[in-house]
Order: structure tokens, then C-alpha cells, then sequence
């Protein structure tokens, strides 16, 4: 990850992530957060 992170484009993403996040409630941001982490999963991770 934090090789990704260092690429070109990596840490305006990040910031950008960072910054749409914080608008997000803050008693809330956990759950934002797994939403967007299952979705991830369940588009791109391949089941075997």
C-alpha cells in the first residue's frame, strides 16, 4: 500500500480520499468506510 501511495498519482488520491472523507460525520466515517472497503472487495477481489 504504501508503494501505491507512492506512485505519481498516489498521494493526490490520497489526499483526496482523506478530504471527502472528512466531510462525512464523524460518528459515521467508520461505516462510510466499510461500505467503500465491501464494494471494493466485491468488484475486484476474484473468488477462487
Amino acid at each position: 500500500m504504501l508503494i501505491e501511495l507512492l506512485k505519481p498519482s498516489g498521494p493526490e488520491l490520497a489526499r483526496r480520499w482523506l478530504a471527502a472523507l472528512m466531510l462525512v460525520p464523524e460518528d459515521v466515517r467508520g461505516q462510510v468506510v466499510d461500505a467503500v472497503e465491501a464494494q471494493i472487495v466485491a468488484d475486484y477481489v476474484e473468488d477462487d
